[in-house]
Formats: structure tokens, C-alpha cells, sequence
């Protein structure tokens, strides 16, 4: 406010001959005034992610991951590769055992011989036919990221176009090679709606606030994902706080929280279920170097991952509200009650980058 202040009295002083003293001294009021609020606004982002213990790590970007409902068409040029060093034709990541990210409850669709097959993964530039700004708020708003520490940072950060980036997903067999010939078939989606309809999984990359005192190559790399750690704190303080906690599974790995979809006509009884799974303990990972990250296979690896997962359901029956507490997402009795009607995996990533060390 007190900017726009200076700089309208800046235009009538402008205007004046007489003024040229006067002028010369508001020119470098207000100069010395921006630069003070764009100090202020960077010291403000510094101390509110050494309050939350976690930043955003911007060089890796924000990922809504498409996975068309129907076989994609070859669509060269429509899609602009966001990696230089992987050729156009390849998927940047081929390392993905399709059977193994569906044993980590990643929701993607059931296939025959899961085993023989990978999921192949492909980054691009955001295409100017859909709203980042739209894509990513809905998969932030999903998980309720604005309340929590550090949240409205997420939202900011998405609404350069730049720092989001469309993650094509391709299921294919394992053996499967690419060539100028035959390239991964990426395509954009015709409306907004296809697009948002067709993500199953979104990733963010997060750096610890503040750096860790640690010697050796593996401890670094450990230290490198403290922010994810800090991350899941957060989001389990504040599920904890605005959900409803579910009992365990038996693995008691998982922690489950739960929004009410209360029935219109019995508020005492439930309709349906949003129910957020919560890993535990998120992974870090003593065996990196077998993680390579497209961006540089040989010197940045994954180090630290959390996975939050979002489900729907709805109830077969309407359910008393009184038993929500005991039940159990993924036990008979649960699935005897609802029905599975949309998910989305929100990943939460760490890597350990060999370039940054120093000598």
C-alpha cells in the first residue's frame, strides 16, 4: 500500500518543473523501497521454511503425471521435451517395474502379466493448451496443502507455468525399445477436463531447510531427504488435527485419516468417505545410487520419498457414523461397507545431488 502511495505522489511531482530536487529524492525513496519489500519477501520465504523445516526444491519442478485413458496418438510437436540430455523418442525413466508400483498402491489400472511390463515416464514442458494453475491447485487443494506450514508456498510456486511440468505415462512391455521409428507416443489431451480426469499421481521435490552436519557420502545423502521427514510431520499434524484417524492394518505401516461425506437426508449416517493414507515412515534410501534421476543418472539420485494417497469411496449402504473410528481401509468389513470410486498418490521426493558437494 505504501508503495502505490510513493509512486502516485512520484506522478504528480513528475509533472511539476519546479520539482526536480523533490523528484530526484523520491526516485530514490521509492527505488530503495522495493528493493527493501523484495528483500523483505525473500527473508520471509527463508525464515518460514527454516520454521517448517522443508523447502521447495525448484530446480526439479512440480509433476501431474497423464496416463491416457485411450492409446495416444504420435503427437510429435505438440509436446516439447523438458529434459535436453534423454533423446526426444525415449522415456527419461525406464527403471519402473509396473508390477512393483502397483505392490506400493499406486493407482494405476490393473494389467494381465504385470510382471513382463513397466511403467515408462516421460517429462515436458507445460503445454499452453491447459492451466497449470487449475491442475496443480486441484491436486494441492485435494490434500489440503494450504493449511498446512509452508503450504501457501506450494501455491505460489505453481502458478509460474514454468515449474510445472506434464509427466507422460506410457504402460509397455519391459523389453520394449525406442527408436526415432518408433518413439514413446506422447500426445496432449484435447480439453482440461481429459487432463485432470487422467492423472493418477503427482510429485513435488522438497530440499531440508537448513543444512545438516554429516561427513561421509552416505550421510549426506540422508541428510538430503530430512526435508521429506519434515514434510510428513506436517502432514500428519495436520490430518491429525482436521480429519478423523481410522483404525490400523494389520502391517501397521500406514496411518489412515478420513473426511465425512455425511447423507443428505441422515447427516447421522455416511454416504461416503475420503480416506488419506499416510506412510508411517517415510522411505530413505541407503541403496541411492541404484535411484538415478533423469536429470543426471550418474550424479543426482533419489534419496527420501513420502507417498500420500487420497481415495474415495462410496457406501453401499449408508454407514452409522458411530463406527467410523474402528474401521479399517483395506479389511473385509471396509470393503463389505465401500466401494472404491477414484484415488490419486501424491509423492513427496528428496535427492541426493553429487553436483553440490563440495571439494
Amino acid at each position: 500500500m505504501l508503495a502505490k502511495k510513493l509512486a502516485v505522489l512520484l506522478m504528480i511531482i513528475n509533472r511539476s518543473g519546479e520539482a526536480f530536487m523533490a523528484r530526484k529524492f523520491f526516485v530514490g525513496l521509492f527505488s530503495i523501497l522495493l528493493v527493501s519489500l523484495n528483500t523483505f519477501v525473500a527473508s520471509s520465504f527463508a525464515a518460514n521454511a527454516v520454521a517448517t523445516g522443508w523447502k521447495i526444491n525448484r530446480d526439479l519442478k512440480f509433476h501431474l503425471v497423464y496416463l491416457p485413458q485411450t492409446e495416444a496418438v504420435n503427437a510429435s510437436g505438440q509436446l516439447s521435451p523438458a529434459l535436453r540430455n534423454i533423446p526426444a523418442y525415449e522415456p527419461d525413466i525406464t527403471n519402473i517395474g509396473y508390477k512393483d508400483i502397483l505392490q506400493l498402491g499406486f493407482p494405476l489400472p490393473t494389467r494381465s502379466a504385470p510382471e513382463k511390463l513397466k511403467l515408462y515416464l516421460k517429462l515436458y514442458e507445460w503445454p499452453k493448451s491447459l492451466d497449470h494453475v487449475i491442475s496443480a491447485g486441484k491436486v494441492l487443494d485435494t490434500f489440503h496443502l494450504r493449511s498446512m506450514p509452508g503450504g501457501s508456498d506450494l501455491y505460489a510456486y505453481v502458478q509460474n507455468r514454468s515449474q510445472v511440468r506434464l509427466k507422460f505415462a506410457a504402460i509397455d512391455a519391459s523389453d520394449r525399445a525406442f527408436s526415432p521409428a518408433e518413439p514413446l507416443a506422447a500426445a496432449v489431451p484435447k480439453t482440461q477436463d481429459d487432463f485432470d480426469s487422467s492423472v493418477p499421481f503427482s510429485s513435488i521435490y522438497v530440499l531440508p531447510a537448513k543444512s545438516t552436519k554429516a561427513s561421509t557420502e552416505s550421510e549426506k545423502a540422508a541428510a538430503s531427504a530430512t526435508g521429506v521427514l519434515a514434510v510428513h510431520r506436517a502432514i500428519i499434524d495436520l490430518y491429525s488435527r482436521i480429519l478423523i484417524r481410522l483404525g490400523e492394518e494389520t502391517a501397521r505401516d500406514k496411518v489412515f485419516f478420513a473426511g465425512q461425506r455425511r447423507c443428505s437426508d441422515k447427516p447421522e449416517e455416511l454416504c461416503g468417505l475420503r480416506v488419506f493414507e499416510v506412510q508411517k515412515k517415510p522411505f530413505v534410501f541407503p541403496n541411492y545410487k541404484d535411484l538415478p534421476m533423469p536429470q543426471d543418472p550418474k550424479k543426482v539420485f533419489l534419496s527420501g520419498l513420502l507417498l500420500v494417497k487420497v481415495t474415495d469411496y462410496a457406501a453401499r449402504n449408508p454407514v452409522d457414523r458411530r463406527r467410523l473410528s474402528a474401521l479399517v481401509p483395506g479389511s473385509a468389513e471396509f470393503a463389505s461397507s465401500f466401494i472404491p470410486i477414484w484415488s490419486h498418490l501424491l509423492e513427496v521426493g528428496s535427492v541426493f545431488d553429487l553436483r553440490s558437494l563440495k571439494n
